[in-house]
């Protein structure tokens, strides 16, 4: 079971990089900051830090969390926030995101810090008759 959720939360999180939904919150950069780049996800997933979490999944709950996330200069996560379509969702996602690794931005080539907004889905194996996710994008 741990097996299916975890791998269920690598296909989501790989499907929010290649349907390209890292999407910078940072408006276009001015003429004088120079080129920048985004951050990005760098793979490499760790399924022990987005463990499903328990309540949820004995009630067999899906959930969806956008998130704002702050990435170092060195592709770590500094910060996380956000909000989910049921709170207990929130702090397994922060622990998940958290965990994993970045790619920083640059400007000038150089790494920056770089803010993120995301959207994290959390799937039940059977999913439930209220779609949570939907839910959240409509409130």
């Amino acid at each position: 079971m741990r097996a299916r959720l975890a791998l269920a939360s690598a296909a989501i999180l790989a499907g929010l990089v290649g349907a390209g939904l890292f999407s910078s919150v940072l408006a276009q950069p001015a003429a004088n900051q120079g080129k920048k780049t985004e951050a990005q996800y760098a793979g490499g997933f760790r399924p022990d830090a987005c463990r499903y979490p328990k309540l949820a999944r004995d009630k067999q709950l899906s959930g969806c969390c956008q998130m704002d996330l702050e990435i170092g200069p060195d592709g770590q996560v500094i910060s996380a926030d956000g909000v989910c379509s049921d709170p207990l969702f929130l702090e397994p996602t922060v622990r998940c995101l958290v965990a994993q690794e970045f790619i920083p931005a640059t400007r000038n080539g150089q790494p920056v810090r770089d803010l993120q907004h995301l959207e994290y889905e959390w799937r039940a194996t059977t999913p439930s008759k209220t779609n949570l996710c939907n839910k959240l994008k409509t409130s």
